[in-house]
């Protein structure tokens, strides 16, 4: 197991951010991976427009994960309709 950073920008258009959250942690634990902490950023606005929309809910997650299991991650997140993008980010020991 090794440890992840990660950042998701999510649909800021949505009633209830905290589902979605709950949901990618519930996809890390699947995955057979631990979450240590998820630091909620808020709206902000976004750098260019994605998929017509200006703003995201920033979220960022800390979790270890075995290192087969980060591409797998990615392509789950990548099929999420509510996940703009996302960024795993291994961390120094």
């Amino acid at each position: 197991m090794r440890k992840y950073e990660m950042l998701v920008i999510l649909d800021a258009s949505l009633d209830n951010q905290s589902d979605e959250i709950l949901k990618i942690e519930e996809v890390i634990k699947n995955l057979n991976g631990v979450v240590s902490k998820s630091d909620a950023w808020g709206k902000r606005t976004l750098a260019y427009p994605i998929r017509k929309k200006t703003e995201g809910y920033y979220v960022l997650f800390n979790f270890e994960l075995d290192p087969s299991q980060t591409f797998e991650l990615r392509r789950i997140l990548g099929l999420r309709a509510n996940v703009y993008r996302q960024l795993v980010v291994l961390l120094d020991d």
